[in-house]
């Protein structure tokens, strides 16, 4: 399988991602920062069981990568306590447009840290990329700006440069899995020391049915983050794969016209769709 392919999977396991994401944090009494802790810590969880039945756990020598460590675990700390508030607080269309910033972010951060280089055609489909899933969630309705948006531009950059500094630290793995473990768990615990009350109200997410639902979230959010890492480690340019990762609002799109009826603003949605496909095909 091409790395091409596996980052395509990883924005359509994405995509359902932010759909159950987006369903367990609707509800008043679920709080962003237990959801943060549970979520993370189920799919951790995930990967370490699967590593252990697989047997390829690696735990690498990590010496003189302690600040890239500290660097992973605050970043996506941080970048998941503001965008499941920024959820809470805009509209998801609103975040969606936001957060493709992420991408531009881990474009710039890869050709200093990476040493990534990127030409005049490669600069062009990134932008047209971007441009596409703007396009989609473009609405006649004017933007009332609100703490949410700001929660969103941060999530989007801390998100970008920490995927960037994981490509750097994945360099040290054999198995992708066994880095999700510790990219997973560490933000995850972290996360209650910014609002260690939070803890009360984690048992309203380990309530059966949300629990499920929470796991189901965390199989596709695993499945995307282990094929994009994936993706790097078989040669694919962390710049580049950010950037078609942006499209699993594409497929959001779809699954929702498909399975929830959504077929407003459909012009917008086609339009971007379009321009999204053609800036993929100038990256590959």
């Amino acid at each position: 399988m091409t790395w091409l392919m596996l980052t395509i999977i990883s924005a359509i396991t994405g995509a359902l991602t932010r759909i159950l994401q987006k369903v367990l944090l609707s509800d008043k009494q679920s709080d962003p920062v237990a959801f943060a802790f549970i979520f993370q810590l189920s799919v951790a969880g995930l990967f370490l069981v699967y590593t252990f039945l697989a047997g390829t756990f690696d735990q690498p020598n990590l010496q003189g990568l302690i600040p890239n460590i500290l660097i992973m675990t605050l970043f996506y700390c941080v970048g998941n306590l503001f965008t499941f508030n920024a959820f809470k607080l805009a509209e998801a269309s609103e975040v969606s447009i936001i957060f493709t910033s992420s991408a531009v972010w881990s474009a710039l951060s890869a050709v200093v840290l990476l040493g990534e280089n990127l030409n005049i055609t490669k600069i062009s489909g990134i932008l047209i990329v971007l441009s596409g899933v703007i396009f989609i969630n473009l609405r006649k309705s004017k933007w009332n700006l609100n703490k949410g948006h700001l929660f969103a531009f941060m999530g989007a950059m801390l998100f970008g440069l920490a995927f960037t500094n994981d490509a750097y630290i994945i360099g040290r793995y054999k198995n992708v899995a066994s880095y999700m473990v510790l990219a997973f768990a560490l933000p995850a615990i972290t996360s209650l020391l910014f609002k260690p009350r939070a803890i009360s109200s984690v048992k309203y997410f380990l309530e059966i049915k949300i629990f499920g639902k929470i796991l189901l979230c965390g199989v596709f959010y695993a499945l995307s983050a282990i094929t994009i890492f994936t993706a790097y480690k078989m040669g694919g340019q962390a710049s580049i794969i950010s950037s078609i990762q942006q499209t699993s609002l594409i497929f959001t799109v779809m699954m929702g016209y498909l399975f929830l009826g959504e077929k407003d603003n459909m012009r917008n949605k086609l339009i971007g769709m379009g321009l999204s496909f053609m800036g993929v095909l100038m990256l590959v």
